[in-house]
């Protein structure tokens, strides 16, 4: 049975633990310039208020303090809020795709070739998804060409028993035996193109 895995619309939580560490780091970087650029622009201001040699500059210089606070304080929120609306939807468009390679290779390592990865508009990702689709298809060819030569080395087989039974003739024989050399290479030149690790063996 062939699996597709497709992700559902409104789960933009599908890797938490990736995606909170995203949205973490991102707004620990933003806020450090929200500090950054906030103290800029209020420097000048906290410096009059505390250096300025009459009250009344350094009333001004509260009032004004005050005012940019006053309107500083819903602008960065507001910012802080679209980030991270913008950072979940990014990292949700980046770890989908994701989460369908880790299903594909899960069924590739238990040696199913029939799956492909499914990506919806806007995911990210499209031209590794589009390998591993190629990938894929690639092996699945291999596997069945193997398939098909060995079912021809199964119907040659079965001639040559079918052969010795009705007669021993040398020529016959011989005729046959070339054929199943030329399967056997043929199923040894395609699987050598196949590079696998060595599994150690436990003592």
């Amino acid at each position: 049975m062939t699996l597709t895995y497709k992700r559902k619309l409104r789960n933009y939580l599908i890797n938490k633990d990736l995606q909170l560490r995203l949205i973490r780091n991102n707004l620990f970087y933003l806020l450090i310039c929200v500090i950054v650029t906030v103290g800029i622009l209020l420097y000048p201001i906290i410096h009059d208020m505390m250096f300025l040699p009459d009250l009344e500059s350094q009333y001004h210089a509260a009032l004004t303090f005050l005012l940019l606070v006053k309107r500083l304080v819903p602008a960065i929120l507001i910012v802080l809020v679209l980030f991270m609306g913008h950072t979940i939807i990014t990292s949700h468009r980046i770890c989908g795709p994701l989460v369908n390679f880790t299903h594909i290779f899960d069924s590739l390592a238990q040696g199913d070739l029939t799956g492909k990865v499914y990506i919806r508009k806007g995911d990210y990702l499209k031209s590794e998804c589009e390998r591993i689709n190629l990938m894929i298809v690639g092996i699945s060819g291999i596997i069945n060409r193997l398939f098909a030569n060995y079912n021809q080395l199964l119907a040659t087989l079965q001639s040559l028993n079918e052969q010795a039974k009705d007669t021993e003739t040398k020529e016959k024989l011989e005729s046959s035996l070339k054929i199943i050399r030329q399967d056997v290479e043929y199923v040894s030149d395609t699987l050598s193109r196949f590079k696998v690790g060595v599994e150690k063996t436990r003592d």
